[in-house]
């Protein structure tokens, strides 16, 4: 005697909604790739007041589109190159079908093009859900995704790929593959570019638009990068690099006549700071500021918890006055020398308290 089927879409619409919303999303992208009618419900009574973050993650084997949620991650599906596969179900996604293998942890979806499936399953994900992808994170075989996402994602990450077997190894971007990456102008509010580059690299184009661009190893930085990124983007982190006090003088002198514009933060991890260097031949545009001085980037701030952190520059300083009114001052930190600069003397926030407390170029700290 067969069992009776049971009829889903026929109980009243308050009850599905109920049962779809103890779904999580893995379980919703699944059951909406069961028919065109289940895509339609799931749009339309899925839970839209959830809080979640989409990555998409470019990484040694294949692709893959993960959520977080209270911070926990969840992996929607896996992208994979078609192989033969007996005895499987095939679903139908962006007018393609393609091989559906359902595993512990999540879906997987196989496809004769990783790029044409990848870039279709994201855009199903977004219609279905509405979402935008916050988070990119891709490795050397993946650089293609930069082109594909630019502009759509709030962070994005290039960095080394770490493999799993038969030992842990990474894999770092050659010359050409960086270049790619530069050039193809990246348009994130966030940029952090991880692990090192080719010995004797360099660069003399110019940088994407980004709110915070992050460089690991940036031995290959010259003074016309910094300038160029100063065009861009602004705020700049570099964590290593060769340039020495007297490149940062030939810096400001750069930014005094109208150079980098755009650049509210710079952060530089170099060594033997000298403040007499770095200011040499400066000193008649230079100003006192008897209070303490507060940078803070509040856009960086609205959009992650972990940006955007409060820097407090000590009181007293001598800071650089441009003909249009804009201020720079310097100071130092464990993670670095720290440049902050203001449109005027109006907008420096003077005594407020912050997170980080920076102290003056002439107290015995070696970067």
């Amino acid at each position: 005697m067969s069992s009776p089927s049971f009829r889903l879409f026929h109980l009243p619409q308050v009850v599905l909604r109920e049962l779809l919303n103890l779904l999580d999303l893995n379980e919703l992208f699944i059951f909406s790739l069961c028919s065109r009618r289940a895509n339609r419900y799931v749009k339309l009574y899925y839970n839209r007041f959830l809080k979640w973050k989409m990555f998409i993650t470019g990484f040694s084997r294949q692709p893959v589109i993960q959520v977080e949620k209270k911070s926990r991650n969840q992996t929607i599906v896996a992208i994979k190159e078609n192989i033969e596969l007996p005895s499987v179900e095939k679903v139908t996604i962006g007018r393609h079908i393609v091989s559906f293998v359902k595993t512990p942890e999540n879906c997987e979806l196989y496809w004769d093009d990783r790029r044409i499936g990848f870039k279709t399953v994201v855009d199903y994900i977004c219609e279905l859900f509405s979402p935008l992808p916050n988070h990119l994170c891709v490795g050397p075989d993946f650089i293609w995704m930069l082109e594909m996402f630019n502009n759509l994602s709030q962070h994005i990450v290039v960095t080394p790929v770490l493999t799993a077997a038969p030992c842990l190894e990474f894999f770092q971007l050659n010359e050409e593959e960086c270049l790619e990456v530069l050039t193809t102008k990246i348009k994130s509010p966030t940029f952090d570019w991880g692990g090192s580059f080719p010995e004797n690299f360099s660069y003399a184009g110019s940088f994407g638009v980004h709110d915070r661009f992050t460089i690991d190893e940036g031995l290959w930085v010259t003074v016309d990068n910094l300038v160029s990124m100063g065009e861009t983007c602004s705020e700049v982190s570099i964590y290593k690099s060769k340039l020495s006090s007297g490149d940062l003088n030939t810096f400001l002198k750069m930014w005094l006549n109208q150079k980098a514009n755009a650049l509210r933060l710079l952060v530089i991890k170099c060594e033997n700071i000298n403040r007499d260097v770095i200011f040499d031949g400066l000193e008649n545009e230079m100003i006192t500021v008897e209070g303490t001085m507060v940078y803070e980037n509040k856009k960086l701030s609205a959009m992650f918890e972990s940006m955007g952190t409060p820097l407090e520059f000590p009181p007293g300083l001598k800071v650089l006055r441009r003909n249009d009114g804009m201020i720079a001052a310097a100071a130092l930190h464990s993670f670095g020398l720290c440049i902050g600069i203001w449109t005027d003397i109006g907008s420096i926030r003077e005594n407020e308290p912050a997170t980080w407390k920076l102290l003056p170029i002439n107290n015995p700290l070696n970067l």
